[in-house]
């Protein structure tokens, strides 16, 4: 477990671009990756709960002014994360429903509330990189679910692939309802970042 944290860290380091930095965040995901396969279950759980929070954490700073520096390393890590949540339709079933739940909470508070504050947790870069992330890791497991179909998947894996595809309309219904929730043209572009 020491292992994974320094790994997590070395791969969600402040946003540094450089070249030499990004052949250490590969290295340190590479070594999650394998841990997340070579370890025995439980500590898959940890891989995905880390994974995901660390990138939470990170795109609170992908903001519209730093997307030329922040943009592509978010990229790169959401990449990583759509991989890990493939290793096992299981566990990530039950973190992604914990994670778009934790999102429609904060889309329904916002809804109900109507203050600046409750407002400005679901308004913000933080919140659409991690509902963009989520569509992201849902478009992967249809992906593979298509895939694994053609080659003769186990029934299974299809099991498991139905219980992540049951979460499509959860998010679908947290995009629109950030769409609907504040009806002005200041925030064009937010939807259109939630159509894309």
């Amino acid at each position: 477990k020491p292992l994974l944290k320094t790994s997590i860290k070395l791969w969600s380091a402040p946003l540094d671009t450089s070249e030499e930095y990004n052949a250490v965040r590969l290295q340190a995901f590479l070594r999650i990756r394998q841990l997340a396969i070579t370890q025995p279950y439980p500590f898959i759980e940890d891989v995905l709960k880390l994974s995901y929070l660390s990138y939470a954490k990170r795109s609170k700073f992908g903001t519209a002014s730093g997307v030329s520096s922040v943009l592509p390393t978010l990229t790169f890590m959401g990449n990583c994360i759509v991989e890990l949540y493939s290793l096992d339709y299981a566990s990530s079933y039950q973190h992604t429903f914990v994670y778009v739940r934790q999102l429609a909470l904060h889309l329904r508070s916002a809804l109900m509330k109507q203050t600046p504050e409750t407002r400005g947790a679901v308004l913000c870069w933080q919140y659409v990189h991690c509902l963009k992330l989520w569509v992201a890791v849902l478009c992967a497991c249809a992906g593979n679910i298509a895939m694994d179909g053609k080659l003769g998947g186990g029934a299974g894996k299809d099991d498991e692939a139905a219980m992540m595809r049951s979460l499509v309309y959860p998010v679908t219904e947290i995009i629109l309802g950030v769409v609907r929730l504040v009806p002005v043209a200041r925030f064009v572009p937010l939807r259109l970042h939630c159509v894309r």
